[in-house]
């Protein structure tokens, strides 16, 4: 047995081990795989799921919350309207 039996033997060692190590991390990728594939289907579903509670609170609560803001705002630009029209008619009398 001179050096290059045990240089074949060790190239056919490292090929095998080689070949057992892609087999497992191919196993252990499609695994993880359909577990991730598995988490992001849940996380389609919680998206719209959120969605939809967020459509619903925009409805039911900033809709009457901008209305009312709608409201104060015409009160106070009809204020101002008439306190500037009584300031430029005493501002003319003067």
């Amino acid at each position: 047995m001179d050096i290059s039996w045990w240089r074949d033997l060790v190239i056919v060692i490292w090929g095998i081990v080689a070949t057992i190590a892609v087999v497992v991390v191919a196993i252990v990728m499609f695994l993880l795989y359909r577990k991730i594939s598995t988490l992001m289907d849940s996380m389609d579903y919680v998206m719209a799921k959120t969605s939809d509670i967020i459509d619903y609170a925009e409805q039911e609560v900033l809709k009457p919350v901008i209305q009312l803001g709608t409201i104060v705002k015409g009160f106070v630009s009809g204020a101002s309207f008439f306190a500037n029209l009584f300031k430029r008619k005493e501002e003319k009398d003067e």
